[in-house]
This record gives structure tokens, sequence and C-alpha cells, in this order.
């Protein structure tokens, strides 16, 4: 009779116990510092190979693998949204209890850049940019910033700088003017929160040699009573502490104090409107007057143009009003504008001594209308 040693083997099982006292401890640029308590190995039922730590919000889920002697570490978070946590033992196999989950709401970091960065040639002497919006805003958006700078051969001569700022987050589109033909710019997009600056997109410009033709036909867009905000304001407004770490990512505002605005406050971009004339059906209120933003769609595709300026009248009345032309901005701000009536809006892109209108647009009355006695 043969004797053989028998060795028995315990397989892996679910660990027992949870880890406990999980805790926030401090923010660290884009990442939260945990840490929680550690677990007795005997509970772990096989071999310890560390712990999970997952982290979430209404979206998105990661889980990080720490090693068994970690019990504080760090761990990336999302931005601007309430994220929760917990933290769970792991053997070869299994992994046991989650502790209790832990919650906060993360502060805001730096959006990423504009994926999309194009530019149209207008007439001879202006590009318009357009880009997209944020993929990951990362907090509220505020705006974009441009720089366009000079190029020497391959070398940016930074001394030639200029820096512009957008200040409607809404906003995918800027007509840059003042090129000169032969000259090699290098411009820059960037997108703004109230946690900073975004990593920079950037194209290579060079003006083309442009003769006039008729412009296609262009469209565009309307906003009834746009203000516009100077930009201390905004950040006053939109920048909200989500959390007590939200300090830290706050922009300085005296960083931006060289910026040039864009949609800022410029009276070449602003167009007064007649008062209304009375009638017998409309009584002008003061709540009814606003301003009215005007924004160039150009057609791209084609012949876009070089410039623009915009007729418009009261529904019913027989003359047009005419704006100055708009040779700079891609946008005209109607001042004095009666919200509470009916208006016929239509666009002229003008190349050269070529003009082509738009579709005429008609505006609702979108305060109240009262009925005169």
């Amino acid at each position: 009779m043969q004797c053989r040693n028998i060795i028995l083997t315990v397989g892996e099982l679910i660990p027992l116990e949870k880890p406990d006292n999980l805790t926030l401890i401090d923010f660290d640029d884009r990442d939260v510092i945990i840490s929680w308590d550690p677990i007795d190995p005997g509970t772990v039922r096989g071999t310890f190979r560390g712990y999970l730590v997952r982290i979430w919000n209404h979206a998105l889920s990661q889980v990080y693998a720490i090693p068994p002697e970690v019990t504080k570490t760090a761990i990336q978070f999302f931005p601007y949204s309430k994220n929760f946590i917990t933290v769970a033992v792991r053997n070869d196999k299994y992994v046991g209890p989650r502790s209790h989950a832990i919650s906060f709401d993360a502060p805001q970091t730096e959006p990423n850049m504009p994926y999309l960065f194009e530019h149209y040639q207008l007439g001879s002497t202006a590009v318009l940019l357009q880009w997209s919006k944020p993929t990951q805003p990362n907090g509220v958006l505020l705006g974009y910033s441009i720089y366009c700078s000079e190029m020497k051969g391959a070398i940016v001569n930074e001394r030639t700088t200029v820096k512009y700022f957008i200040s409607d987050a809404e906003n995918s589109q800027a007509k840059l003017t003042g090129l000169k033909e032969g000259t090699k710019y290098w411009v820059e997009i960037s997108a703004l929160n109230c946690a900073g600056e975004s990593d920079h997109k950037t194209l290579e410009i060079e003006l083309e040699a442009h003769i006039a033709k008729p412009p296609s036909m262009p469209t565009f867009k309307y906003k009834i009573d746009y203000n516009i905000t100077d930009k201390d304001d905004l950040i006053k407004e939109k920048c909200i502490e989500t959390n007590q770490y939200s300090t830290q990512t706050q922009p300085k505002t005296e960083d931006l104090v060289d910026d040039f605005y864009i949609l800022n406050e410029q009276e070449k971009a602003k167009i007064v409107t007649p008062s209304p004339r009375p009638n017998d059906w409309v009584q002008t209120n003061v709540s009814c007057l606003v301003n009215t933003l005007i924004k160039w769609i150009p057609d791209v595709d084609n012949n876009p143009g070089e410039y623009f300026y915009v007729k418009y009248r009261i529904k019913g009345d027989p003359d047009f009003l005419k704006t100055v032309p708009q040779m700079d901005e891609d946008y005209i701000i109607l001042e004095n504008f009666n919200a509470c009536v009916n208006y016929e809006i239509i666009l002229i892109a003008v190349d050269g001594e070529y003009e082509t209108e738009s579709e005429p647009q008609e505006t609702p009355a979108v305060v109240f209308m009262f009925r005169r006695h």
C-alpha cells in the first residue's frame, strides 16, 4: 500500500470586508486626493492584489487599480459635475464589497481646444475664421481667444502678435481684417472657461490675389434683445464657485485686461434705428426698444464677398432703412430696435462693385403688443 501526500488548496473566495473611512483630502490640478483605512489581509480570502477605486458622474465612469500597500492616492475627476467614489478589495478572482460612496461637486478645469479651425478669404484684406465648440468645455465656457502674428519664413514674429477675445461662447466665427497680400500669418485659437485657457489650435494663412466678382447668396442670423457683456462682468457673472476649492481655478482678470474685444462696445458696429413711427395699432413701450444682433453667414463654398450691409423695415412700410457698410466685422448691432413689431430684414454681401442680397427674414414680435384705444 503506497501512501501519498495530499495537499488541500483553498480557492479564491469573495473578500469579506469593505474598506472603511474613505475620505476626500484635497484637489491637485485635475486630480482628487483620497485615502482609506487599510484592510485586514485575513479578510481577503485569497491573494491580496490591492484595491479597485471607481469614480463616476452622470455620464462617465473610470476604475483605477491600486497596489495593496497604497491607501492614499490621486485619481482624475470628471470636471464641473457631481462625482462619486467607492473603493473595494480585490484578489485574483473576486472583488469584495464596495465602501460607502463619497460625493463632491468637482471644480472646473481648462477646456480642450476647438478640434476644427478653418479660414476662408474675404476679398483682398480679410479672412473669415470658423471653429467648432470644444467637445469638453469642462466648465462654463466664456468665449475664445484668437492670436494673429506675422511670420518671417517659418518663424513667428511675436512682436507683431495681436490678441482678440470673442465674448460669446456660442459664436463659432469671426472676421480677421487688415491682412496684407504676400504676408504669411500664424493664427491661433483657444477656448476659455472659468478655470483658464485651453491649448491652442493653429493655422497658417496667406492671402491669394483676389478679383472682385458677384458674391454668392449670403444668409444671416439674428438675436433680438442682445446685450454685450464686458469681460470682467462676464467672469463675475458666470464664474460661480462650485466648491471650496474652486478658487484655485478661478481665472485672473488682470491676465486678460489687454485683450481686444470682438462683439464689444465698438461704436462702428452699432447702428441706431430711428424711433418707430406711431400708428393706430402699436403703442411703443420703452421695454420694446432693444439691441438686435445681425450676424453675417457668408457662403464660404463659393464667393462669400468682402463685406456686407443690412436693409430693414417694419413690415408693411414702403421703404427700407439701410445701415452703413460693415467693413471690419461679421456682425452689426441694431440699436433702438422695436421688438414689439415685425421687421423684414435683408443682408447684402458686397465684393467690389457687385452686390448680392440674401433671402428676406421676418422677425417675430417678441415682446407685448398693445392695441391703441
